[in-house]
């Protein structure tokens, strides 16, 4: 098997199909591979996963518990209390997390198998539906081809295995926003906060830091973040919403923001031939529902089931697809109606959406039911997955 991308979808997917292939071979462009970003929450169905994989405790040290997120209006008021739910096991709550720390943890995971070969330094240039990839390295780009019985495309939203290898896809113009880890503790609680600039939201890390996201695409904003203008950053948000104009002010410089657009990826199916996507390749979405990487780890899961449960190579493909994509495919329409519902900023609709979720904070497990649904779906199929009963096989 070879895998594209040593992020945390592709790292997952070598550690959990290192214990059911004799040799797993990990290309990354990178020669040191890294995560780029700077935190995300490790939701119960993630949490699953890396428990399974016996990373758990060591994630625990890291992070920082997320019991409840709040989303609030621009004025304080809640709208919507989002309590986690107990899914067993002690799988009541998120952990928040700093991205290169899961990433550091899965890497070695990974590379500390015997049976995972990795090629880092390789860009991939194109895949076949025959099970094979072009990569070049070297100062001089020598290309080589790399044959396999299975190419799994997890190398994100810019999948080369995606636009090469015969998939129909689409993929959204995108949304930016802004992030960033800073120090100091002010809010030990995680909040997100729907304001006429779009949403801002920060969560507490366990080094006495404080990552924080924003959206970007609010006029206003956006010609702050082109003309890398902190100062008329901060000056926009606090006139809206004090809180992140005080977290903003603890940025050194501009440089120290992470700027990127989320783009969703819709593909009609997530297997071409002998290609398959797992992660943003396949399923990229709104950051909303904080989804993205957990979902992506569970993927590793499901694929690697199917592959060892199903009577052909095709037939675990066509399972996989069948099983994972309309699910997440829920998550992301999920994902994308809160992310038009932050953005309103028209005072009527936002009046009317203040009052709407209200009521449903009234009612919190109808709020909140869709989500948790898809949560112990996700934890039911990682507990009972062979592939991670017992030890490599």
């Amino acid at each position: 098997m070879l895998i594209v991308g040593a992020g945390i979808g592709g790292l997952a997917a070598s550690a959990v199909l290192s214990r059911i292939a004799s040799q797993v071979t990990l290309v990354e462009r990178a020669e040191r591979p890294t995560e780029i970003g700077a935190a995300l929450a490790l939701q119960p169905n993630g949490m699953a996963v890396v428990d399974r994989l016996g990373l758990l405790p060591r994630l625990l040290d890291v992070g920082t518990r997320i019991e409840r997120m709040d989303i609030r209006s621009a004025s304080g008021a809640i709208l919507v209390t989002g309590k986690m739910p107990d899914l067993g096991d002690q799988l009541d709550h998120a952990v928040a997390v700093r991205r290169t720390d899961l990433h550091r943890l899965l890497l070695d995971a990974a590379t500390s198998s015997e049976r995972v070969q990795t090629r880092f330094g390789c860009t991939v240039v194109s895949a076949d539906t025959a099970g094979a990839v072009i990569i070049k390295a070297g100062a001089d780009a020598v290309t080589t081809t790399l044959p396999a019985d299975l190419v799994v495309g997890a190398d994100g939203v810019g999948s080369v295995v995606r636009d090469t290898g015969g998939f129909d896809s689409r993929i959204s113009a995108g949304s930016t926003y802004l992030r960033s880890i800073v120090s100091g503790w002010p809010d030990p609680l995680a909040q997100e906060y729907w304001t006429r600039l779009g949403s801002f939201g920060h969560a507490a890390l366990s080094d006495h830091t404080t990552y924080f996201w924003a959206a970007a695409d609010a006029p206003a904003v956006a010609d702050a973040v082109s003309g890398r203008d902190l100062a008329s950053l901060i000056e926009k948000w606090r006139r809206v919403l004090p809180v992140a104009a005080d977290l903003l002010e603890k940025v050194p410089s501009f440089d120290d923001l992470l700027v990127n657009t989320v783009r969703r990826v819709d593909c009609r199916r997530w297997f071409s031939g002998h290609l398959v996507l797992l992660g943003d390749a396949a399923h990229a979405m709104a950051p909303n529902v904080g989804q993205g990487a957990n979902s992506a780890l569970v993927d590793a899961v499901a694929l690697a089931e199917e592959l060892v449960t199903a009577p052909s190579l095709m037939q675990a493909l066509a399972r996989y697809d069948q099983s994972r994509r309309p699910k997440t495919r829920r998550v992301q329409n999920a994902a994308g109606l809160l992310q038009r519902l932050c953005r309103l900023d028209q005072r009527i609709a936002v009046r009317a959406r203040d009052a709407f979720f209200g009521g449903l904070n009234r009612i919190p497990r109808l709020a909140e039911a869709g989500i948790h649904q898809a949560l112990a779906a996700d934890i039911h199929a990682v507990r009972s997955a062979s592939v991670l009963a017992g030890p490599s096989r």
